[in-house]
Order: C-alpha cells, then sequence, then structure tokens
C-alpha cells in the first residue's frame, strides 16, 4: 500500500511538472491545444454527449426502455448479468460512450438496480467512445473514410464485449445468477435535479479534456514523433487518434490501438462519474486484454488481402495476406470451446476428493493454467 501510494505521488509530481513547464516551453502549441478544445467541448462534444448525460439518467429509471435495451439483453447474460437494469446500460454505452454508461451504472447502483460488483463487472463492456466519434471525427476527418470509422467501432465494441465476458468467466469472484434482496423503486429525481447533475458532469469532463490535451500537445511536439504520439495515446483519446492518423500506412492500426487504451484522461473521468463503492479494478484489467483483441478483429475486417508476388510467377498468382475471416473466426471459435472443455474438465478433477496425479500432487487449476 505505501509503495502504491509513492508511484501514485510520484505520478501526480511529474503531472504538476508538465503542467507548469509546458506552457512556458510551447506557449503556442498550448494555447492552440487549449483553443481546440474548448472549440471541442462548445462544439461536436456538446451535441453528442451532454444530451446523452441526461438521457441516461432518464432511461435508466424506465422499465419501458426495457424494449429498446432487448437487443443487448443477451451480451449482459453472456457477461453473466441477469438484472435486467444491465441491458438498459449495454445500451446506452452503445449509443452514447462510455460518459453516458458509467452515469447510467453510477445511478443504477444508487437505485439499488444494480450491485456494486455488477456495475464493475459490466462497465469494461461499456467504456468506449461514441458512434459519432469514432465513425465521423476518426472514421471519416481523420482517416478521410467513412468505412474505416465503421470498422473501428465494430472492432472497439466487440472487444469490449469479449473482454468482459472472458473476465468474469475466469475471474474467482463470479457474481450471483439470482437477486434475492430487491429494493423498493425510488422515486424519480425531479427534472431540474437531473439537468443540474448533467451539467455539472459535463463541466467536469472538459475540464479533464482540456487538462490532458494541452499533456499531449506538449508532448507531441517536445518529444519524438513516435514517442509522442504514444504519449498522446495513453494521455488522451481525441489527442492520441489526431496524432496516429498522421503516421502514414500505420494510422488507422493507430487509432485502433488510441480506442482501445482511452487513455488516463478517460480512466479519471470514469473514476469522478461513479460512485466511490465500484473499485474500477475490472476496467483496469480489461484494458490489457482489449488491445490485442480490438487490434485482432480490425485486422481481420479490413478490406482487401491480396498483393502482388514476385514477377516470375504468372500474373493471375495472388498472395494473402492473411487468411480469410470466416475461417479465422472458425479456429478462434474451436480454442474457445477448447479452453471451456479444458476448465470444466479440471473442476471436475477438482470436486473429487483426493484427486491426485501421477506424481502424487494434488491438481490445481490455478497452478496448471
Amino acid at each position: 500500500m505505501n509503495r502504491l501510494c509513492k508511484w501514485n505521488r510520484m505520478g501526480l509530481f511529474f503531472l504538476a511538472l508538465a503542467a507548469g513547464v509546458l506552457p512556458f516551453a510551447v506557449p503556442d502549441v498550448c494555447a492552440d491545444a487549449l483553443r481546440e478544445g474548448l472549440a471541442l467541448c462548445g462544439g461536436p462534444l456538446l451535441l453528442s454527449l451532454f444530451p446523452f448525460l441526461v438521457v441516461s439518467r432518464l432511461l435508466i429509471q424506465c422499465p419501458e426502455s426495457d424494449f429498446l435495451a432487448l437487443p443487448f439483453r443477451p451480451v449482459a447474460w453472456c457477461i453473466g448479468i441477469r438484472a435486467p437494469c444491465a441491458a438498459r446500460v449495454l445500451c446506452i454505452g452503445f449509443l452514447g460512450g462510455f460518459a453516458p454508461a458509467a452515469s447510467a451504472a453510477a445511478q443504477a447502483v444508487r437505485n439499488g438496480q444494480l450491485t456494486a460488483e455488477e456495475a464493475d463487472a459490466l462497465l469494461p463492456a461499456c467504456v468506449c467512445s461514441g458512434p459519432s466519434f469514432v465513425v465521423l471525427t476518426v472514421g471519416q476527418n481523420l482517416l478521410d473514410s467513412t468505412e474505416l470509422g465503421i470498422l473501428l467501432f465494430i472492432a472497439q465494441i466487440g472487444a469490449n464485449y469479449l473482454t468482459a465476458a472472458l473476465l468474469n468467466r475466469f475471474t474467482e469472484k463470479h457474481l450471483p445468477t439470482s437477486r434475492t434482496i430487491e429494493r423498493e423503486p425510488p422515486v424519480p429525481p425531479r427534472l431540474d435535479v437531473i439537468l443540474a447533475d448533467a451539467a455539472m458532469t459535463y463541466c467536469k469532463l472538459c475540464g479533464f479534456i482540456l487538462f490532458f490535451r494541452m499533456l499531449a500537445a506538449g508532448a507531441g511536439v517536445l518529444l519524438p514523433a513516435g514517442a509522442g504520439t504514444l504519449c498522446a495515446i495513453l494521455l488522451e483519446v481525441c489527442s492520441g487518434c489526431d496524432l496516429a492518423s498522421r503516421t502514414g500506412r500505420w494510422g488507422s492500426i493507430l487509432c485502433c490501438a488510441a480506442l482501445s487504451v482511452q487513455g488516463l484522461s478517460v480512466l479519471l473521468q470514469v473514476r469522478t462519474i461513479c460512485p466511490a463503492e465500484l473499485t474500477l479494478r475490472p476496467l483496469y484489467r480489461a484494458r490489457v486484454l482489449h488491445l490485442p483483441l480490438s487490434l485482432a478483429i480490425f485486422y481481420l475486417l479490413l478490406p482487401g488481402g491480396e498483393t502482388d508476388v514476385f514477377s516470375t510467377l504468372p500474373e493471375r498468382v495472388l498472395l494473402m495476406r492473411r487468411v480469410p475471416v470466416d475461417c479465422a473466426l472458425l479456429v478462434f471459435a474451436g480454442c474457445c470451446m477448447a479452453a471451456c472443455a479444458l476448465r470444466h474438465a479440471i473442476c471436475q478433477v477438482e470436486q473429487k476428493p483426493g484427486a491426485i496425479n501421477a506424481g502424487g500432487c494434488c491438481i490445481n487449476s490455478k497452478t496448471l493454467l
């Protein structure tokens, strides 16, 4: 615990040092980054985020919204959450992104519709960038391809659901399958309270965006090209995607990585929105698993796959860069079934008393896996 506090203090010290030095080292760059951040907060972000902050608070308390969230109910079941409210949170995250989803999950915990453990397990499937930002801003504006933006969003949301399901499957602490205690539905808050809370939450989120956008812009100028892009990806998703799109042929792959990492700014915004009962530990673990999954899905979805070979071969001979998508998905499904069968067999062996291996040692799934 003391070592963790020490690292936290060191990280805060370096952030304070960078925030104090950058305005003097590169004042023009920092000023431009802050102006762009204000334009973002007063323009596209205001339209794509603030209404959903209000909508999330309203929909999470309306049982009638279960009809809209019906396609997301199987996803919630795969993650391991049977509460009816879980599908609503997933629907809000799919449409509005991480901030409305975190707000909906926090409201569900306060109302007793979700437990803190269920909300923690649900957040890895909800923390993502909204479709308006991924498709329009990243795909159409930065990469000049709406198709790439759609593929990026599919890869991001698919990796979200797979990561949340895998974390729940292999975690030691399983979620309850039935809810024995049901609280009485609370009285819906007044509309003025909802609007005031949404406005305060939006102002806090804009503060994070301005601060980390200034740090990312300054790092992109002072550090080498590759290090500056990496630093921006780790700090703030908007600046990370902006710098990643300028890297040439690797622009779409690096944008996918930036959308997967989400940056320190997004994680702190989620921490600000969510109550203290949520530890967010599954969300932090999910970021490590989400990156390779999203990159693999995006690579499989990329159009093309053929390239010319040496001139000594006939003109009709083409070399495939990778296996077809359907074959790759079949191999992935086979690996998943094999892993589940192996885990089921190990659990059956562990449940038998005195089950030992040939060497006389007890079989333990933790040491074996």
